[in-house]
């Protein structure tokens, strides 16, 4: 698979647990907005929204590489 990051105390742990929480809520949210607008019947803004989201950075790349390299920001 993937390279994975250690937990090496408590605190990292937290920290990395957050961000995991904080990435399935988006992502979530995200499915949301998408099966709301399929159940609207508006499939075009779906295939919009999801080609929109295919293009943020912040979905596109690994967060947990980000965490290792220290470049995490806090939204």
């Amino acid at each position: 698979m993937g390279k994975h990051v250690e937990c090496t105390d408590v605190a990292t742990c937290a920290e990395v647990m957050k961000l995991l929480r904080v990435q399935r809520h988006d992502f979530l949210n995200h499915l949301q907005v998408i099966h709301a607008m399929i159940q609207l019947g508006k499939s075009d803004k779906a295939l919009q929204y999801i080609e929109k989201l295919a293009q943020d950075p912040k979905l596109v790349t690994n967060p947990l590489a980000a965490y290792e390299t220290g470049q995490t920001t806090d939204d």
